[in-house]
């Protein structure tokens, strides 16, 4: 079970926004949606025959939610073209013909996705070609990094890895006074529910402490990634927040003991490098540990004794 990025669709449409804006300058015509909606197209571009539509689907934790939101998106959206093809032309202006739709969306992993914009494709080209349709109509998908890798560097305005703050590491000697009073006994209480912290007194008291090493380390560079980086910042805080709302179903799906607590450290920093290409390596599996060991401070979770 993979941990899937999970974008708010106003955040995704305004970041898809600032990249079209970079590609493309004054030749993209954005489409306002506040009154009766958009009309199946975000953006289009003047001096072309293409047409974008941002789509971030909400709360599609597997592969087939995905791609079943992402097909209900497209067939919905080309329905109001099809079905309004005098407002299409009118918004678009006479004499345009659209050769392709995009949806641009975070991620698609299905290849019946592909397949079934191809269909769709064929039946929008025949049934009748509508005014606005180019006779090379095609529906096609886009995430942000396979369309737009110069703008996203030039969003971040670095190149790769090259985000790099001098953090000084606190002193394993007085960790507790960087933290409330109770969160240490807290912590302890909640690690004593796994037979191997609860057997072993040496090994909790150094998981306890790295537990709490990386949650001060980690917000020490937080703040200063959010004064230097805000852009980055929110990037990273965005991947930790869709984390946390499936962290539980996550764990759920283990077996609750530690070891689904470091894989989901793994895929978190595995997700930040991903998304934040200018933060070295090292960095994003600092903060991966923080935001798990933040989790892990503050939930109400214990984890499950095993038999």
């Amino acid at each position: 079970m993979s941990v899937r990025e999970q974008w708010d669709g106003g955040e995704w449409q305004q970041h898809c926004c600032k990249l079209l804006g970079l590609k493309h300058g004054e030749d993209i015509q954005f489409v306002p949606d506040r009154v009766r909606g958009d009309g199946g197209l975000e953006a289009y571009r003047l001096d072309d025959t293409i047409v974008y539509q941002c789509y971030a689907p909400k709360d599609c934790f597997t592969v087939e939610a995905q791609t079943n939101a992402q097909k209900k998106k497209i067939r919905d959206d080309i329905r109001k073209l099809v079905d309004n093809p005098l407002d299409t032309v009118a918004l678009l202006g006479s004499g345009y013909m659209v050769r392709r739709w995009v949806l641009l969306t975070p991620e698609y992993d299905d290849k019946e996705l592909v397949k079934y914009a191809r269909e769709k494709s064929e039946k929008v080209r025949e049934n009748p070609r509508p005014k606005w349709c180019h006779a090379t109509f095609e529906i096609v998908m886009h995430t942000d990094r396979t369309l737009f890798a110069v703008e996203m560097a030039a969003l971040y305005r670095e190149p790769a890895g090259t985000i790099r703050l001098q953090i000084q590491e606190p002193h394993h000697g007085d960790l507790s006074v960087h933290v409330e009073p109770n969160i240490t006994d807290s912590l302890t209480k909640k690690l004593l529910v796994d037979p191997s912290f609860a057997t072993d007194t040496e090994y909790l008291a150094g998981y306890r402490d790295e537990t709490l090493f990386d949650y001060i380390y980690g917000k020490n560079y937080l703040e200063q990634l959010q004064d230097r980086y805000p852009l980055a910042y929110e990037t990273v805080s965005r991947r930790a927040n869709a984390t946390y709302r499936k962290l539980y179903r996550r764990l759920a799906a283990g077996n609750g003991g530690a070891s689904d607590i470091e894989a989901l450290t793994q895929e978190l920093a595995d997700g930040f490098i991903n998304d934040i290409p200018v933060l070295d390596r090292v960095a994003c599996q600092q903060l991966a540990q923080h935001y798990v060991a933040a989790w892990w401070i503050t939930c109400p979770l214990r984890f499950r004794a095993s038999a």
